[in-house]
């Protein structure tokens, strides 16, 4: 892949981010999965994240940037004590995972890493309302997701 222009690896940069910190609450959740289903959900997630951030960091290395590293630890905006708390910072996880992929989509010159983007804004928006369902939280799904 020849060079990315500036906006597109910053978005890239900061979806890149995103990923990491939904992969440090998926397994801060998995200690609050008292269902099997749930448990179940919980890991299909986190090799999704996984596999996105991999592919997004390895888009940057391939166009010569260094991708960001992941933060040691991240502050959840309210306390996680049980398994519905845990799937609430899932939701706030994987909204912000939108937005960082819904910049990338809408900045322009991304034209090479599009696909990649859209996947990954279907896949958290998809994510996102499967656990709104979970904790029973209205709207289930956003019109358009990924905006702040």
């Amino acid at each position: 892949m020849t060079e990315l222009p500036e906006p597109v690896t910053r978005s890239l940069d900061a979806a890149v981010a995103a990923e990491h910190a939904a992969l440090w609450v998926y397994g801060l959740a998995t200690a609050f999965a008292a269902e099997p289903r749930v448990r179940s959900a919980l890991d299909e997630a986190m090799s999704t994240h996984r596999d996105l951030r991999d592919r997004g960091q390895q888009t940057l290395r391939d166009a010569g940037n260094r991708p960001p590293a992941a933060a040691p630890a991240y502050s959840m905006p309210e306390p996680v004590t049980d398994q519905a708390s845990a799937i609430r910072m899932l939701v706030t996880s994987e909204q912000e995972c939108s937005v960082g992929w819904r910049a990338v989509l809408d900045t322009e010159g991304a034209e090479p890493v599009r696909g990649l983007a859209l996947e990954a804004l279907t896949a958290t928006a998809r994510r996102a309302t499967r656990w709104r369902l979970t904790v029973g939280e209205e709207p289930a799904a956003p019109p358009f997701p990924g905006q702040p």
